[in-house]
């Protein structure tokens, strides 16, 4: 009976650790890579969210299928490492939130 618990339990936290739906993104967040998705471009998205920069990674690229890799919080700060493809390859850039407004957009060092 024992073995019998010990198994349902591993089968159970392996389910559970296999079905997790990856980082917690915010609503914002959310937006603006459905905005990327909809629009192709990392720009026009942005200034929706209230960046505007003269230039920005990947702006010369037809941008789809955003993914959100990873997410940091320093502070009021909010990191997203966000993998987006282009063409038949994959860039990473790093998203930076505060207070629900884009401050910044960076690649990764």
């Amino acid at each position: 009976m024992r073995k019998l618990v010990y198994y349902f339990t591993l089968i159970i936290a392996a389910i559970s650790f296999s079905c997790s739906s990856g980082p917690e993104v915010s609503p914002e967040m959310q937006g603006f890579m459905d905005e990327i998705s909809a629009t192709g471009s990392m720009i026009d998205a942005a200034e929706k969210y209230g960046y505007n920069a003269q230039e920005m990674p990947l702006d010369l690229y037809e941008l789809k299928e955003p993914t959100v890799k990873k997410v940091t919080k320093e502070g009021e700060k909010v990191e997203y490492l966000v993998n987006i493809k282009h063409g038949l390859i994959d860039s990473d850039v790093i998203v930076v939130w505060k207070d629900k407004v884009i401050v910044n957009i960076k690649e990764p060092q």
